[in-house]
């Protein structure tokens, strides 16, 4: 009666290891799945960088001079990097990152240069609309 128990013991740990291996076969198609994805990510964040870098040049050459007039005048005071923030195409990438793709501080630049120079809406808005509702979603349906 002895060994039965201890056989019935043994089947019921047996079943709960299989139990916990057929949930990790779930987890493994999950991590399949997952990294079939990657490839498909790294082009979509190419595209991404490559379009926000376009747009980035746009704001260097258009954007820039509005700033620095505007940092002549004080209107940054508090702000040390508001009158670099379009200097080079690597600072006018960090900050449409900053603005656009992660919705942060459209009030400390955007916002006081579109009031200031409204023609700059333009190049805010067609960012916003390429990168968040082109490349963003692009990537979220694939």
């Amino acid at each position: 009666n002895i060994i039965r128990v201890a056989r019935l013991c043994r089947l019921v740990r047996l079943m709960r290891v299989f139990r916990l291996v057929a949930g990790f076969a779930e987890l493994r198609r999950l991590v399949q799945m997952m990294a079939g994805c990657f490839k498909t990510l790294f082009w979509s964040s190419l595209l991404l960088c490559l379009v926000m870098t376009i747009w980035s040049v746009i704001a260097v050459e258009l954007i820039n001079p509005y700033i620095q007039d505007m940092d002549a005048q004080g209107a940054w005071k508090d702000c040390d990097r508001c009158r670099r923030a379009f200097a080079s195409t690597f600072m006018a990438n960090l900050t449409l990152m900053q603005t656009v793709v992660a919705g942060d501080s459209w009030g400390l630049i955007a916002v006081p240069v579109i009031e200031k120079h409204p023609e700059v809406a333009l190049i805010f808005i067609g960012s916003l609309m390429t990168l968040v509702f082109g490349v963003l979603n692009l990537i979220v349906a694939v």
